[in-house]
């Protein structure tokens, strides 16, 4: 059993990775702390995210690394510490199942697209309720630097499941 595959892990491996996933997350995002707030935003950490691609734990611990991220937000309120981490929840999840029904490495690229989305989206939300911007513009906003983001981490992360010969 490979260290790098927790998939193939017990439970105490998967909850491990997810873990140590999750805080890097918090770890990259607030490295770049006035960048992670706004309707330009730059989380680092997102480049993290296809990773529920390959390992599917990881889908909470995104949830949790952004109510902890989004503590230290400005506009840091109920919407934001309940309604981003439900997003990601959902939006990990579409990534995971879109990935595996699409398959190929091309339904990586489209689920990472998928998952940037619908945090956009979110985003949009909170700020246009939170901060009083217009949704369109917040979520293009929003939605630019997610894609660059995720398209980016899904090139690094994934990938090499592909150029090994493993699928999904």
């Amino acid at each position: 059993m490979s260290l790098m595959d927790p998939a193939k892990g017990g439970p105490a491996r998967r909850v491990a990775v997810a873990g140590v996933v999750g805080a890097l997350y918090v770890v990259l995002s607030l490295l770049v702390a006035p960048l992670a707030f706004g309707p330009v935003q730059f989380r680092l950490g997102e480049v993290l995210k296809p990773l529920v691609i390959k390992y599917p734990a990881t889908i909470p611990a995104f949830a949790v690394g952004v109510g902890l991220v989004n503590l230290f937000s400005p506009v840091a309120g109920g919407l934001e510490l309940v309604l981003m981490p439900v997003v990601n929840l959902v939006g990990g999840g579409l990534c995971w199942l879109v990935a595996r029904r699409v398959g190929g490495r091309s339904g990586t690229y489209v689920a990472s697209a998928l998952f940037a989305l619908v945090i956009a989206a979110g985003v949009a939300t909170v700020l246009h309720f939170a901060a009083g911007l217009p949704y369109l513009v917040a979520f293009g906003s929003v939605a630019v630097s997610e894609l660059v983001l995720l398209l980016l981490g899904n090139a690094v992360l994934v990938r090499r499941f592909y150029s090994d010969g493993r699928k999904n």
